[in-house]
């Protein structure tokens, strides 16, 4: 099975039309939880899914960013991203 095909410099009749269409960015996320040393290193070792289930988390996270067009799709995931990064 191929994966999804890059529109990035595809030119078609409805080229206009895509932009328009609603929109939807799917963002894949892998953690790697680590215990900080008293030098401030990172440990060797990864908390595994195991580990994390008790907190109710795994490895590995997923979400969607849904917008009425490309533009709008774009603009929310900027917003989500950097909320993410401002904490």
């Amino acid at each position: 099975m191929k994966g999804p095909k890059i529109a990035d410099s595809i030119q078609s009749d409805d080229e206009l039309f895509r932009s328009e269409k609603p929109h939807i960015a799917i963002v894949t996320m892998k953690f790697d939880v680590r215990a900080l040393n008293p030098d401030s290193t990172m440990d060797l070792y990864v908390m595994g899914d195991e580990a994390l289930n008790k907190y109710g988390m795994t490895t590995k996270a997923q979400f969607c960013v849904k917008g009425y067009s490309e533009a709008d799709c774009i603009k929310k995931l900027k917003q989500t991203l950097e909320k993410m990064n401002n904490g």
